[in-house]
C-alpha cells in the first residue's frame, strides 16, 4: 500500500490523546452514574463499543485524506511535448535591411528552418502591428505553417505603431488549458514597441503557464526604415516620407522579456539561430510523441470513505442506546 500524502497518516497519533480522554470521560461519569444506581453492564458495554467505533471512524477518515493506493490499473499517460506559437512582429521597422534580406525575411527563413528541425510539435502562429492577431490556431500540420510564412508580409496588416504587448495577448489565447503540454511563445521581433506594455503582457502569459523566448532581429547601429509612398490628394502625385526613421534592434527589451517569463533570448542574426531555437524547444519536452498508456497503482480513498460512514452510523447508534439504557425505570 502506497499513499499521495503519507504526512496526513500522522494524523492517527493524535487518537491516543482522544482515547485517553475519553476513558477519562467514561470515568467520571460511570462514579456519578453508580451513586444514582444506573450504571449497568449494557450500560458500559455500548460506551465501548461507541468509543471505539467512532476511533474507527477518525481512523479512516484520516487514511482516506492520506490518499492510499494498492493494486494496479492501466491509465492513458498523454505526451503532448511543447505547443509553440510563433509570434511575428510585421511593423515597418522589420522592413529595416540592415540584415539581409531584411530583419522581418531573416525571420521567416530562421521560423521555417526551426519548424523543420523541431521534429513532432504542435505549432501555430500569430502576426502583429498596431493589434495581434492570431492567424493559425496550433495544428500539427507543417503545410499549413509553410503556407502562412509564405504569405507573411509586412504590409498584411494595416494601423501605425507597433504594439508588442497586443501580439503576444492574441498568441496567448491560441493555448488551450485541455491539452497537457508546455507553453511556449517564439516572438519574432526587433523589439521596438511604440504602444502597449511588452513586459505587462509577459507577465500575463507567465502567470497562465506560458514562457517567451524572444528572437531578435537587426542591429543595434539601426538602420533606415523604408519610406511609405503616399498619394496627394490634389494632384494625385506619389509623394514619399519627408521624415527620415532610424529603428535599431532594442536588445534589452526583448532580453528583460524573455527573462521576465522564464524563456531565452536568442540573437536571430547568428548563423545557427534556427538550431539554437529548435534545440531549446525540444529541450522542454524531450518525450514528445502519441499518448501511451501505463500502470500505476489504483486508487482506494472509496473504501476507506465508506467505512468511515459505517463506523460513524455504528457510532451514533450504540450511544443512543447507551443513552436510554441509563435513564431510569
Amino acid at each position: 500500500m502506497t499513499f499521495d500524502a503519507p504526512i496526513v497518516l500522522a494524523g492517527l497519533i493524535l487518537l491516543i490523546p482522544f482515547v485517553i480522554l475519553e476513558a477519562i470521560h467514561y470515568h467520571r461519569r460511570g462514579k456519578i452514574l453508580k451513586l444514582l444506581n444506573l450504571l449497568q453492564k449494557e450500560h458500559k458495554t455500548r460506551f465501548v463499543l461507541s468509543t471505539v467505533f467512532f476511533t474507527l471512524f477518525l481512523c479512516c477518515a484520516i487514511i482516506a485524506l492520506a490518499g492510499p493506493r494498492w493494486g494496479a490499473r492501466s491509465v492513458v499517460e498523454y505526451k503532448r511535448g511543447v505547443d509553440v506559437v510563433f509570434a511575428f512582429d510585421v511593423s515597418r521597422s522589420m522592413d529595416v535591411a540592415d540584415i539581409e534580406p531584411s530583419r522581418l525575411g531573416r525571420a521567416v527563413s530562421v521560423a521555417r528552418e526551426a519548424v523543420s528541425l523541431m521534429g513532432n510539435a504542435r505549432i501555430g502562429a500569430a502576426f502583429g502591428k498596431g493589434r495581434g492577431v492570431l492567424a493559425l490556431p496550433l495544428t500539427w500540420d507543417i503545410n499549413a505553417v509553410d503556407i502562412f510564412l509564405d504569405n507573411l508580409l509586412s504590409g498584411m496588416q494595416t494601423g501605425r505603431g507597433t504594439n508588442l504587448e497586443s501580439l503576444i495577448d492574441e498568441s496567448s489565447r491560441a493555448f488551450l488549458s485541455s491539452f497537457p503540454a508546455k507553453r511556449l511563445i517564439a516572438l519574432f521581433s526587433d523589439g521596438e514597441s511604440l504602444s502597449g506594455s511588452l513586459q505587462a503582457a509577459v507577465d500575463r502569459a507567465r502567470n497562465e503557464g506560458v514562457s517567451v523566448v524572444a528572437m531578435g532581429f537587426g542591429t543595434e547601429a539601426g538602420g533606415v526604415v523604408p519610406q511609405r509612398i503616399t498619394l496627394d490628394r490634389e494632384t494625385g502625385e506619389l509623394l514619399p516620407e519627408q521624415k527620415t526613421i532610424v529603428s535599431a534592434r532594442d536588445t534589452e527589451a526583448l532580453r528583460n522579456a524573455a527573462e521576465r517569463s522564464g524563456g531565452v533570448f536568442i540573437d536571430g542574426n547568428a548563423p545557427d539561430a534556427a538550431h539554437t531555437l529548435a534545440k531549446y524547444i525540444k529541450s522542454l519536452a524531450p518525450e514528445t510523441g502519441a499518448s501511451s498508456y501505463k500502470i500505476e497503482a489504483a486508487p482506494r480513498q472509496r473504501v476507506f470513505i465508506l467505512a468511515a460512514l459505517v463506523f460513524l452510523l455504528l457510532s451514533k447508534l450504540a450511544k443512543k442506546k447507551m443513552r436510554r439504557t441509563a435513564l431510569p425505570h
